[in-house]
């Protein structure tokens, strides 16, 4: 039993209220587990002994003992909905990888005072531990701590009704307003990365970021892919292809500004809030976008934004895809946490040294107005 229990073990904890510590999280470190697990293989090694270590201990007395560990054990006592426990690989020397939110809120509720409330080290693992940077900057809804397998996803359809009336003279009768309802469900995302020997073995904290960004690159990818043009299956539907967005043609390789304008006026016609939208674009798209002047042959894109909104350039967004929208508009429901797990036979080592991990994330993709995206398509 962990010295920890105490601590940690709290009944009745909802998945967003989770209690760490700030002594475990100055442990936790996902390089030193992984280190830990190398040097003590769980039960899919073909090498293991009687009588040996196996995986990672959340007994901090033991010579395989994890930080890491004990935070994941601790996740997994709430954060996983019952009915999808069984997608998780669930071995000895898997981690449930933390969300930011769970290691900020042990950071800031130990009696701190003053403005650094969070050491760089830790500042730099929350923003390593983010699913997706991008998406969180455009807006998108990212919501977790979910109760089942399903998610319903509401929101107002245009204005919210509303009617002003006189004093002593009874409300007026505002119009009714359409509360619009999408049913999302939790599918997996799996992404398979290879750590070098060298990567696994630095011991800084920036190698411990490094690492991190490396493990959960293909779930940010994998994030962003569906998000911009998910095809609905197997994975969920991204924005390019949600029946009722607006479109918009080019007819040549790059939009003229004309068309650019035509995309935000189709937004201002439904009612979206110009002043919350952004544009997204393929690299070899941002590239076109410099060509594109207005009357006076001044360029309209500078590399940071176009028409005076932000631009975000990913190589997730098709190459012949210009989008603007509210991305509020949009949701990535996550269930659970990210898992961490060593794949493969032999817990996948390569003969160069390599090792082979897997991460996993259970998410799909809503929109809730589809009127509030524009898409544009070059020939």
């Amino acid at each position: 039993m962990s010295d920890w229990s105490h601590q940690l073990q709290v009944p009745d904890v909802a998945a967003d209220e989770i209690l760490i510590s700030r002594k475990l999280i100055d442990e936790f470190s996902v390089a030193g587990a992984i280190r830990t697990a190398l040097k003590y293989p769980g039960s899919t090694s073909t090498h293991e002994r009687p009588g040996q270590p196996v995986g990672l201990s959340t007994c901090r007395y033991d010579a395989n003992y994890s930080g890491a560990k004990v935070v994941s054990n601790l996740l997994s006592l709430d954060a996983i909905p019952a009915e999808l426990r069984g997608h998780y690989t669930q071995t000895s020397d898997s981690l449930l990888l933390p969300l930011p939110q769970d290691l900020k809120r042990a950071s800031i509720t130990q009696g701190n005072t003053g403005a650094n409330l969070v050491g760089d080290a830790l500042q730099q693992t929350m923003a390593a531990l983010r699913p997706s940077p991008l998406l969180e900057s455009l807006g998108v809804v990212m919501p977790t701590g979910l109760a089942g397998g399903s998610y319903q996803l509401i929101g107002m359809d245009a204005a919210a009704p509303h009617a002003w009336y006189a004093d002593g003279t009874g409300p007026a009768a505002p119009g009714i307003g359409s509360t619009l309802g999408v049913s999302l469900k939790a599918r997996s995302l799996i992404s398979v990365t290879e750590i070098s020997y060298q990567a696994i073995h630095q011991t800084s904290d920036q190698a411990e970021q490094l690492l991190l960004n490396d493990l959960l690159s293909g779930v940010r990818s994998g994030l962003e892919a569906a998000v911009f043009a998910g095809s609905g299956a197997p994975e969920p539907t991204g924005v390019i292809n949600t029946p009722g967005i607006n479109a918009t043609t080019y007819g040549a390789a790059s939009p003229t500004r004309v068309q650019l304008l035509s995309q935000l006026n189709d937004l201002a016609a439904a009612d979206v809030d110009l002043a919350a939208v952004q544009w997204v674009c393929h690299p070899a798209m941002a590239i076109k976008l410099y060509s594109v002047t207005d009357a006076a042959s001044r360029p309209i894109y500078d590399g940071a934004t176009m028409l005076g909104l932000p631009v975000k350039v990913s190589s997730n967004c098709p190459a012949t895809k210009v989008i603007i929208a509210d991305w509020r508009q949009v949701a990535v429901p996550i269930w659970g946490r990210i898992e961490l797990a060593r794949h493969g036979a032999n817990g996948g080592l390569r003969a160069d040294g390599a090792e082979r991990f897997r991460a996993m994330v259970l998410a799909d993709v809503g929109v809730i107005r589809p009127e509030a995206i524009s898409v544009g398509t070059s020939s």
